[in-house]
């Protein structure tokens, strides 16, 4: 597929934002400052390699 008509990969905002001062994830999306405010610059393979962190950064942090 050529990577100009590729679909967007969508941005896990929830728009539940509030930044952890410990670990300094979003609560709401799990993504880093960084990670939010380079989202629209981010290719298709970085954001879903962002997605399969948030998985990760879920699960160390999980409370249950």
């Amino acid at each position: 597929m050529n990577p100009a008509f590729e679909a967007d990969v969508p941005s896990p905002c929830v728009m539940e934002c509030v930044v952890h001062q410990g670990h300094g994830y979003c609560l709401g999306c799990w993504r880093t400052l960084a990670e939010i405010s380079a989202w629209h610059r981010y290719s298709n393979a970085e954001k879903t390699g962002v997605l399969a962190q948030i998985e990760s950064r879920r699960a160390a942090h999980s409370t249950t």
